[in-house]
């Protein structure tokens, strides 16, 4: 076989860290595993990031986006910025309607998540990094993959990340109780499904690998798109040491809030578990962490003993006041990389079955899977007030995610990938 040994990657990304010191949820976790394993190739790397528009945008935020990048996740790369195409909105009742429904049914690129990354700006951008002849060319999530759509790749290999399976984290956003006023027409939604099915299933066939987090999310797509090209590459966490777990009766729940699910998610914990657990123990308190928790609802009316951090700098010191993680998550697709989190710091995690969707780990002994709101509460109730047990999940846990989720298990894994050593 040829030597596949990349000597230029372009890696391609809807996510722009602002702050990269702050850029620590789990979108960009994958992203900054990914760009690790990566660098550990030793090729030149090319990184094309589309902000949000009217972020900056240049030479200088270029410049100055590389050198954090180099400071903070030791990337050593060359990062091209392009601004995302803004969103239109058309006046009159009708224009909204079409535009809310009948347009997005009309191809992904014309969904309001797609549309931003089909201009020409975009392409264009696309382009000029291509005209650098990368052998490689990685795009992160399907978002990424939008402007290559009508360029030619040439003879460079294609990989992408999914993370999510797309269209399935809609199907599940669609089936939660309508939330907008107009409901009644909420069924006409489901006519853009047809779209993100092809757009998604024609990413993966037009790429030499498409990858997953989990084997759920893989046989998934291998029965019902009939692929055969896509691999499972897990979430990994950093390798913690072990801690003692604090005899406190903190309840955790850590997300960033602009992110649906977990609003969702905060928002059921905050009105509906915890009332009861509130009443099964009442010394303990309920900790919300995580940017934009003003966008949940129950923040401006915060229950008795409901904490709100917000962005927590320094997570060592907040998993050592943490007993038990609770992750009651709703909706949404890919695997939690907070449930991994928490175990690797030996936490006990509580979560509903979707929430811990596609993790390897044993109910009961690793983790604790429950439904319904009474029944989280009482899961929580029962490990805060008996330390062994929860010493015990909490442990095990620990030891199933060093062996298969730590970044030690899981780059090597992307290094063999990226320079054909791999089967």
């Amino acid at each position: 076989m040829r030597d596949q040994k990349p000597k230029r990657i372009l890696f391609v990304s809807p996510y722009y860290p602002v702050d990269v010191s702050k850029s620590i949820h789990g979108a960009f976790q994958r992203m900054r595993m990914w760009l690790d394993a990566i660098q550990s190739v030793g090729a030149e790397l090319d990184i094309l990031l589309y902000p949000r528009a009217g972020a900056v945008a240049g030479p200088e935020a270029e410049s100055a986006t590389a050198q954090e990048l180099s400071k903070l996740w030791g990337i050593r790369s060359n990062v091209v910025l392009c601004e995302r195409e803004p969103q239109s909105h058309r006046d009159g009742l009708l224009a909204s309607y079409i535009d809310a429904y009948v347009r997005p049914a009309l191809g992904l690129w014309r969904q309001a998540e797609f549309s931003p990354y089909r201009g020409k700006r975009q392409r264009e951008a696309l382009a000029q990094c291509l005209a650098r002849s990368p052998d490689i060319v990685f795009f992160h999530r399907l978002h990424a993959a939008i402007p290559a759509a009508s360029l030619s790749i040439g003879s460079a290999r294609i990989f992408v990340d999914l993370d999510d399976v797309e269209h399935r984290k809609f199907i599940r956003e669609l089936a939660r109780p309508p939330r907008w006023p107009r409901w009644r027409l909420k069924p006409l939604l489901y006519l853009q499904l047809l779209p993100l099915w092809w757009g998604e299933r024609a990413a993966i066939i037009r790429s030499d690998r498409a990858f997953v987090c989990s084997e759920t999310d893989r046989q998934y797509l291998q029965r019902t798109m009939r692929v055969r090209n896509v691999e499972v590459i897990p979430n990994a966490v950093r390798w913690i040491n072990d801690v003692p777990l604090t005899t406190g009766l903190n309840v955790l729940f850590i997300g960033t809030y602009g992110y649906g699910p977990n609003n969702v998610a905060a928002e059921y914990l905050i009105q509906e578990v915890w009332p009861h657990l509130a009443k099964m123990c009442p010394k303990a308190r309920l900790l919300i962490a995580g940017p934009g928790h003003e966008a949940i609802p129950s923040y401006r009316n915060s229950p008795v003993g409901v904490e709100f951090l917000g962005f927590v700098s320094d997570l060592d010191a907040l998993y050592r006041r943490t007993r038990v993680v609770c992750c009651p998550i709703q909706t949404g697709g890919g695997t939690r990389i907070k449930i991994l989190e928490a175990a690797s710091y030996g936490i006990p995690v509580v979560s509903s079955p979707l929430g811990a969707e596609g993790i390897d780990l044993m109910p009961d002994t690793e983790i604790v899977l429950r439904n319904s709101a009474t029944d989280l509460a009482k899961a929580c109730a029962e490990l805060l007030s008996d330390h062994s047990r929860a010493h015990r999940i909490g442990a095990a846990a620990r030891e199933r995610v060093r062996v298969l989720y730590t970044h030690d298990a899981i780059i090597p894994r992307i290094k063999a990938i990226l320079t054909g050593d791999s089967s």
